[in-house]
């Protein structure tokens, strides 16, 4: 059960990580605007395409179109929410679930 919630606060870290991540790099009110572009040839990426913290590995770190390399900050963005969700839930968690009978 622990590790069930551990995988949902990760997810839920790496989207608001991915999110902070195009603030980032785009600005507050352009971040708003819009679907998720390639930065090499400007086709609006499929919704299989911006999954956190799997699009990166499973596409490579590339653009499925012109194959232009996708920056590493936008796998570390993602990763580094993932990190930080973890760290800061983890051990409410801990505190939170009543403790499980050995067996």
């Amino acid at each position: 059960m622990l590790a069930g919630f551990a995988i949902l606060i990760a997810l839920a870290g790496a989207a608001l990580g991915s999110f902070a991540g195009v603030v980032a790099s785009r600005g507050w009110r352009a971040s708003l605007r819009g679907r998720s572009r390639c930065e090499h040839c400007g086709r609006t990426l499929q919704w299989f395409e911006v999954v956190p913290l799997l699009s990166y590995p499973l596409l490579r770190g590339r653009c499925r179109t012109c194959h232009a390399r996708i920056r590493l900050g936008v796998f570390a963005w993602e990763a580094g929410g993932a990190m930080v969700a973890l760290a800061a839930g983890l051990p409410l968690l801990l505190v939170l679930l009543p403790a499980q009978p050995a067996g």
